[in-house]
């Protein structure tokens, strides 16, 4: 933006509309608008990684690598990739909350399953992810205006 008088320095009023233009830049790509297919889809392949340690092996093991592949990809793709503006840095504020939920209701469970050797632990594990993933869909849905 250029000044009225190239000898003084930028005007209060210019200031402000700068800062005005920072904040409407910031806003409009620190969070991104998200469908809720990206949500179904995270909450899927979340539950997919708990459920898929009831079978053999194999099996198991292939399952959650694609289902760690597919919330990576889809993350990185939707959420910290920005057209126009490159790969952006985690908002650890917002994310905190929901990693400490996360953590909480399906890694204890997950925890118990592996301790108790009980299998059914892994599916309380595995539904309470793909829920936790659902009401944070929501709720971001409804934060950035696109409920």
């Amino acid at each position: 933006m250029e000044t009225n008088d190239p000898g003084k320095g930028v005007s209060p009023e210019e200031a402000r509309e700068l800062l005005n233009l920072a904040k409407g830049e910031e806003s409009a790509t620190k969070n991104p608008q998200l469908s809720w297919w990206f949500f179904i889809v995270q909450a899927v392949a979340l539950a997919m990684i708990f459920i898929a340690q009831v079978f053999p092996a194999p099996f198991s093991s292939g399952v959650a690598i694609l289902g760690i592949l597919v919330a990576l990809i889809l993350g990185i793709r939707n959420v910290f990739y920005r057209r126009g503006y490159g790969v952006v840095g985690l908002d650890g504020d917002a994310a905190f909350p929901y990693l400490l939920i996360m953590l909480v209701l399906a890694g204890i469970p997950a925890v118990l399953a592996i301790g108790f050797e009980e299998w059914w632990l892994w599916l309380v594990a595995g539904v309470l992810a793909g829920l936790v993933t659902l009401e944070m869909g929501r709720r971001y849905r409804k934060a950035t205006g696109n409920a």
